[in-house]
């Protein structure tokens, strides 16, 4: 079976981070009279959409960083 290349525990973390955020994007005050108004959908889309391009990236980028494993006993 082929080893992912990413790790598993990366995108998790990355995951849960985005989540948190998202959540607590509910509760910051965004200088708007109530924080439930009618802006309130776009500063969540915003953070899930800057949290999916992180977690992209992270994937893109993390081939591209791993090394084999005996890179160093060459």
């Amino acid at each position: 079976m082929k080893k992912s290349p990413y790790p598993r525990r990366l995108i998790m973390i990355l995951a849960i981070v985005t989540i948190i955020l998202t959540i607590i994007d509910v509760v910051i005050h965004h200088h708007c009279g109530a924080p439930f108004l009618p802006t309130f959908a776009p500063f969540i889309a915003i953070s899930l959409t800057g949290g999916g391009l992180f977690i992209l990236i992270a994937l893109c980028l993390s081939p591209l960083l791993n090394r084999r494993e005996d890179y160093y006993d060459r």
